[in-house]
C-alpha cells in the first residue's frame, strides 16, 4: 500500500503501519524473553520498521513496564512508575524527573485512556510492504517527519473540518505516542492526528528533527484523498517549501 501524502512531502523513509493482529508475522524482528534487560525500549524495532524491516511486540517480551502500558498490554501500577517518572526513592532508584511530584503522575496516570489491546501482537512494518488482507480499521500510519513536513500533515489534518484543533500533543511515553494516544483518538467521532515521539527517552533513537505524526487508518485513508484538491497539488507556497526538502 503505496501514500499520496508520503509522495507529496518527500518523505525520506516511508510510513509505518500499526497493525493489531493474532498472526505472527514470520522472519519477523522481536524482543526475546530476558529479565536481564527489563527496562528495554521498543523504539528501535519502531525505526527498523522505518527503515524497512517488520518487527513485532507482544506482552511477554516488551518488558519495558512503560512500554508494556504505551502498547496497551496492561495499565500502570503504582508504587513503582509514580516514583520512577518524579523523584525516585532515595536508597532504591533514580527518578527520570518528568513529573514534579509522584502525586501527579498519580493524577497523569488516572487520566489515561482505558485501552486494552483486543489482539495479541502489535506489528510494525512499512506501509509500502502492507497488503489489503493485513490492514483493517483498528491500524495506525506513522510518518517521521522533519519541521515543514509536520506543517504540512498538520494542514492536511484540518483541510477537511471546520475546527482548528484536529492535531493533539500529549505528554507520555514514545510508544504511548505511536499506539495509545491513536487508538483513543481512534474512538472519537472526529478522530484527531498525534505528533509524538517528544519523549527524551525515545529521542535518542531518532534524527535531531525527526518526529512522529500518527493517525487511525480510517483518517489516513480520508487525508489521502485530499491530497489531489490540497495545498499539497495547488497554490503556490507548497511548492517553494518542496525545494529545500
Amino acid at each position: 500500500m503505496h501514500s499520496k501524502i508520503a509522495h507529496a512531502i518527500k518523505l525520506r523513509r516511508g510510513p509505518v503501519a500499526i497493525l493489531l493482529t493474532d498472526h505472527k508475522p514470520e522472519n519477523a524482528l522481536e524482543f526475546t524473553e530476558d529479565n536481564g534487560q527489563k527496562n528495554r525500549c521498543i523504539i528501535p524495532l519502531f525505526v527498523a520498521a522505518m527503515t524497512g524491516h517488520t518487527a513485532v511486540l507482544e506482552k511477554k517480551t516488551v518488558l519495558c513496564p512503560g512500554g508494556q502500558v504505551g502498547l496497551c498490554f496492561r495499565p500502570y501500577q503504582l508504587g513503582y512508575i509514580d516514583y520512577f517518572l518524579s523523584t525516585g526513592k532515595e536508597g532504591k532508584f533514580e527518578g527520570e524527573y518528568r513529573k514534579k511530584t509522584p502525586e501527579l503522575v498519580r493524577q497523569f496516570i488516572k487520566n489515561l485512556p482505558d485501552i486494552t489491546l483486543p489482539t495479541r501482537y502489535v506489528v510494525m512494518k512499512p506501509l509500502d510492504k502492507v497488503t489489503d488482507n493485513e490492514i483493517d480499521e483498528t491500524a495506525i500510519v506513522v510518518f517521521v517527519v522533519n519541521a515543514d513536513q509536520l506543517s504540512a500533515l498538520a494542514t492536511l489534518a484540518n483541510f477537511d473540518r471546520p475546527t482548528n484543533d484536529n492535531v493533539s500533543t500529549l505528554f507520555g511515553s514514545g510508544c504511548g505516542s505511536l499506539v495509545m494516544q491513536v487508538l483513543h483518538q481512534s474512538r472519537a467521532e472526529m478522530p484527531k492526528a498525534v505528533i509524538g515521539l517528544t519523549d527524551i527517552t525515545a529521542r535518542k533513537y531518532l534524527d535531531k528533527n525527526e518526529l512522529s505524526f500518527s493517525v487511525p487508518f480510517k483518517r489516513f485513508l480520508e487525508m489521502e484523498a485530499n491530497v489531489d484538491e490540497s495545498f499539497l497539488t495547488k497554490g503556490k507556497d507548497w511548492p517553494k517549501i518542496l525545494e529545500r526538502l
